[in-house]
């Protein structure tokens, strides 16, 4: 029995120190813009040193999209998946 609850109390243990490591990837990123258009949004924020385009209506290629760059605006996920892949339509 007291195999048992030790072998419990080092499980308990290795997932409490375990968890934060995970959570860390998860953290808000928080943009800096460093260049906005006519209307006054970013079109290119710096996030942990590095400066990236944002994505817009008419430039969607090489770019980070609006919400995953931690601005308040633009696409978001979907939370549950529409159907068929194209590929099957």
């Amino acid at each position: 029995m007291k195999n048992l609850t030790a072998l419990a109390a080092a499980a308990t243990m290795a997932f409490a120190f375990s968890a934060p490591a995970v959570a860390d990837d998860h953290v808000a990123k928080s943009p800096e813009v460093v260049e906005t258009n006519a209307k006054g949004q970013a079109t290119k924020v710096r996030i942990e040193g590095k400066v990236y385009d944002v994505c817009m209506k008419n430039d969607q290629d090489g770019c980070i999209n609006p919400r995953a760059a931690g601005l308040k605006w633009g696409n978001r996920p979907l939370s549950y998946w529409p159907g068929k892949p194209a590929s099957e339509m």
